[in-house]
């Protein structure tokens, strides 16, 4: 079938320049696992000569990180779940698509959401772990060269990233879509992406660098306050650590809102791209439903 890259990556643009409210469904995720980081990670930069208050800190902040963990993982798929709906809405041209309306309507395919996303998660993510610790093993006891060598499979790691977000997009789409439960999403998204599975590498690299491009030359510039601290310090300034750290998490609390922003705006258009393709390549093709029905009625002489 004929599948129009430019169209769809037209109409995802198109989706997140009108649809500013789906932007919050990408931000929420970032401003919290920012707001948790900020919190915790200040006291122990304010008390680290404190070595009592700092084992305690570090004790915290293990547990913090089990539970932002969880937290993140939650309230993403809930963000994404949302957003891939009010996608779909749009390109329908039916359903609400106001904020709280999405988020409420979104909850009745957050469980089977959740699920298929633990499952792609927990296999394909557990297969990355383990192939990433073998490379670390196999970089320590040969001093570096297997990372050389390695190099090759390394870069066919970004395609194949790509297509497992591909995967869980497309499951996300099929549970909203077709209504399927947790396990028959995958395996739909896995049949559609496996069948068109260079359209789907294609138009998800051409929207990931457009998006990292035009990303970055907001966030570098963003970026550069956080060299003050440093310079004045080489530069003999009498400084104390203590406004150092202030200008640090000043710095952060101006930072992480504007990052957070930043993601919405690019997880948006990426989700967009995503899910409209998915619906594009799993409808069957026009003249696939002209001859099926002509199949059904022959036309009578």
């Amino acid at each position: 079938m004929n599948f129009d890259y430019g169209n769809v990556l037209t109409r995802a643009l198109q989706i997140t320049w009108r649809q500013k409210s789906f932007w919050l469904f990408m931000m929420f995720p970032m401003l919290v696992a920012s707001f948790i980081f900020v919190t915790f990670a200040a006291p122990i930069f304010l008390f680290s000569e404190d070595e009592d208050m700092m084992g305690l800190f570090l004790v915290l902040w293990l547990g913090v990180l089990s539970l932002s963990f969880i937290v993140s993982l939650l309230v993403n798929t809930a963000g994404s779940t949302s957003l891939m709906l009010g996608i779909l809405r749009v390109e329908r041209g039916e359903g609400s698509t106001a904020f709280m309306d999405l988020v409420r309507d979104g909850f009745q395919y957050f469980g089977r959401v959740l699920g298929a996303v633990l499952i792609i998660q927990f296999s394909i993510g557990a297969v990355f772990a383990v192939f990433f610790l073998c490379v670390a093993a196999l970089t320590a006891v040969t001093m570096g060269i297997a990372s050389i060598c390695l190099q090759p499979i390394m870069m066919l790691l970004t395609p194949l990233s790509f297509l497992v977000i591909a995967v869980m997009d497309g499951a996300m789409v099929a549970v909203i879509e077709e209504d399927l439960g947790s396990w028959d999403a995958i395996k739909r998204s896995l049949n559609v992406v496996r069948e068109h599975v260079w359209k789907f590498i294609l138009v998800t690299l051409i929207a990931y660098f457009g998006s990292t491009l035009v990303s970055s030359i907001f966030i570098f510039p963003a970026t550069l306050p956080a060299a003050a601290a440093p310079i004045l310090m080489e530069s003999g300034v009498d400084i104390s650590g203590q406004a150092v750290i202030a200008m640090m998490i000043l710095f952060a609390c101006i930072f992480f809102p504007f990052m957070s922003l930043v993601t919405g705006i690019t997880g948006t258009f990426m989700n967009s791209v995503i899910g409209i393709s998915y619906l594009r390549l799993s409808r069957p093709a026009v003249s696939d439903i002209v001859l099926f029905g002509e199949e059904e009625n022959p036309a009578t002489s």
